[in-house]
């Protein structure tokens, strides 16, 4: 049973190509990477690479066999090859959370069912909620797996996820609103907004 606080779930990494730059992902840091699946509807498909504490990493890009029209393809595919893209926290209170943070004075998209058919044919299904805010371009969103084994279940964990650190040109009031959501994160200064992520393997750090 999923905990109601949000705990790092996975961390995703923007890919023009994904076969071919999860091959230079693991080249680089030797982190073995397995087929994840397509996102029907999407335009998307990801390969994942395990980590520590039930998280893992997605290697995300646009699926050749699915069209981008109308999909988040139109708004990260500029982006350059293996950059953040995404930052997920798992919680089982997605209703409450949706609540929360218009409260808060954000928006949301309400909560979204999704999911995606893996190799072997079987469905993974699960539920998101999609948040912004006018103060702060980098926000993370909100997975509920219900009663769908958690992916890093199927992983061999070869990477560990350092705690993510949002960069704001208003860090303490982002820090405020992460609080009240639930989130545990740090938060520093900069004049760009943006995430810093490190990936450890093998005792090596990756930014």
């Amino acid at each position: 049973m999923q905990n109601s606080t949000p705990e790092l779930d996975h961390i995703g990494l923007w890919c023009t190509d994904v076969e071919g730059d999860a091959q230079r992902f693991a080249d680089l840091t030797l982190a073995a990477t397995e087929t994840g699946g397509s996102h029907a509807g999407q335009g998307t498909y990801n390969r994942l690479i395990g980590a520590t504490n039930g998280q893992y990493l997605e290697l995300i890009g646009p699926d050749p066999n699915q069209s981008v029209e109308g999909t988040i393809i139109r708004q990260v595919g500029h982006q350059k090859a293996l950059t953040s893209c995404l930052i997920a926290y798992r919680t089982s209170d997605l209703d409450h959370l949706n609540e929360t943070v218009l409260g808060a004075g954000g928006l949301t998209t309400g909560v979204q069912s999704m999911s995606r058919v893996t190799d072997d044919g079987s469905t993974v299904s699960w539920r998101l909620l999609f948040m912004a805010h006018p103060k702060f371009p980098i926000l993370p969103f909100f997975i509920d797996w219900g009663d769908t084994a958690h992916p890093s279940t199927r992983l061999n964990p070869t990477v560990s996820l350092i705690d993510p650190v949002f960069r704001s040109q208003n860090p303490d009031d982002l820090n405020e609103f992460l609080t009240r959501l639930g989130v545990s994160a740090s938060v520093t200064y900069s004049s760009e907004d943006d995430l810093l992520l490190t990936v450890e393997s093998r005792g090596q750090m990756f930014l």
